[in-house]
């Protein structure tokens, strides 16, 4: 299995992208909630494609070198070699066809990220064909070439069925897909109860939310992980823990609506939820109007797909793109340990730069965040030497709720890279409230959420910029609120 290459080793660059088959987020319990697990997925007979696969099952193009072997219990690996068992690919030909593949070290996940694509829900369009390809690199042929193919891979497959194994078989039908793929992924029913919290503590096995459950006394100390896009960057080989991996657990993959204890409605978002999780998420998308649109300004497609929620709140960065978010929306952390759960406010749960709220052997278990209806205006700001898959230098999110005579209500306004914290910025959004956003109140706002930070000159931006960025962000937020009422022309004359 020499196709799938290492380049950057911190999963930028696309170049060792895998995919990676499993049980989708949510997936209920019953025939078809597992999946059986393959590797390579070039074996086998390929009678009836598609057939005996639940619709709950998906492919994700994932980064080879940020993914751990024990992530694969219950799970399919296809690699290049998996795909091309019957020769080039009809996605092999497009990127041969239009010259999008020279060296050939990118081309092995350029063709896993449109394979990932297809295998998808849709919609079957060039520019969706583009954003999966977001997190390649390619430094030889240029994007053009892959545009190119993209776009004609998209108009060719754009009548694929939305139901699953129908797609499958159309896929499998034209050599996209080996039908090993699908045979492979009926192999094993596996209800999604036997990987609850409870069906592991009841084995003697460790979880998340109780990592010491038969943990030996002299054994290595348990770990819960994530995505691992953070940890597996910066330990490259690790050895000496016992890792507890969260996405084993469909119980913390779950979005649901619930009710604070105060009896108002919430959404809980579980610790293994993933941020292309988060923003394909129906409940989220009708709680937060329009956060979908800020998907692509954080990391890339197969970092989405690995990246939790919960692991980006507990690397404690100050620039964490999510944790500006979540700060603005009002979220609440739900910490389980051996004394039990409770639950502080986000903004409480960050001490001193990478220093948290989380005592030994606790665990994030859910992430909760109000949903008392619509109207919610929400607006997110980023600045970053690329516009996309990059670190903030300064990020800042703001959320409220507006009446009709213009009158602000809720106010919550954060800011990422402007301190060792990632801040609410609490006197920014008291003085807001019950205010109207006119120019002079903006203006004002502006000055207390910059002179609540402390930014650091670093290699990413000086002192002097992030506070000028934060002070524009503010600007900015209010101009997205009302485009049309002639701010920007009062702010910037």
């Amino acid at each position: 299995l020499s196709g799938t290459k290492e380049g950057c080793r911190e999963g930028d660059c696309g170049a060792c992208l895998v995919l990676l088959g499993g049980p989708s987020a949510g997936a209920g319990a019953g025939a078809g909630a597992g999946v059986g697990a393959g590797v390579g997925a070039g074996a086998g007979a390929g009678a009836g494609a598609g057939a005996g696969v639940a619709a709950d099952v998906e492919w994700l193009a994932v980064p080879s070198c940020l993914l751990a072997l024990g992530e694969l219990d219950g799970r399919q690996l296809v690699t290049i070699e998996g795909l091309a068992t019957a020769g080039p690919t009809p996605v092999m030909l497009a990127l041969h066809g239009e010259g999008a593949s020279q060296c050939g070290f990118c081309s092995p996940g350029v063709v896993v990220a449109l394979t990932a694509f297809l295998l998808g829900p849709g919609p079957y369009d060039a520019a969706s064909a583009m954003a999966a390809v977001d997190g390649n690199l390619c430094r030889c042929t240029g994007y053009g070439s892959i545009r190119r193919a993209a776009a004609l891979l998209a108009a060719d497959f754009s009548g694929l069925p939305a139901d699953l194994p129908a797609r499958l078989a159309s896929l499998a039908a034209r050599g996209v897909v080996p039908p090993a793929l699908a045979a492979a992924m009926a192999l094993e029913v596996r209800p999604a109860s036997a990987r609850s919290a409870d069906a592991a503590s009841a084995a003697g096995l460790p979880s998340v939310v109780s990592p010491a459950a038969a943990r030996p006394a002299d054994g290595p100390p348990a770990l819960p992980l994530g995505g691992g896009t953070d940890y597996f960057v910066r330990n490259t080989e690790p050895d000496g823990i016992a890792p507890i991996f969260s996405d084993q657990d469909p119980a913390l993959r779950r979005i649901g609506r619930t009710s604070s204890k105060s009896g108002e409605p919430q959404l809980e978002i579980g610790a293994a939820v993933t941020l292309r999780e988060f923003f394909a998420s129906s409940l989220m998308r009708e709680a937060v109007p329009g956060i979908q649109g800020y998907e692509n300004l954080v990391a890339s497609g197969p970092i989405r797909a690995r990246a939790t929620l919960s692991g980006n709140i507990a690397n404690a960065s100050p620039v964490a793109d999510m944790t500006a978010m979540l700060l603005a929306l009002g979220a609440r952390l739900r910490l389980r340990g051996k004394a039990g759960t409770r639950e502080l406010p986000l903004e409480r749960f960050f001490l001193a730069y990478k220093k948290i709220d989380l005592e030994q052997e606790e665990a994030i278990e859910a992430i909760l965040i109000p949903a008392t209806g619509g109207g919610l205006f929400f607006s997110f700001e980023k600045a970053s030497k690329r516009a996309h898959l990059d670190i903030a230098a300064v990020n800042s999110a703001l959320a409220c709720r507006v009446d009709a005579d213009g009158t602000l209500r809720g106010v919550r306004l954060s800011a990422g890279g402007a301190g060792p914290l990632p801040l609410l910025l609490e006197r920014a959004s008291a003085y807001l409230e019950g205010k109207r956003a006119d120019a002079a109140t903006v203006r004002e706002a502006a000055d207390l959420a910059v002179a609540a930070c402390a930014p650091q000159s670093d290699v990413r931006g000086s002192a002097s910029y992030r506070s000028a960025m934060l002070k524009r962000f503010v600007w900015a937020h209010f101009m997205r609120l009302s485009p049309a009422s002639g701010l920007a022309e009062e702010l910037f004359p």
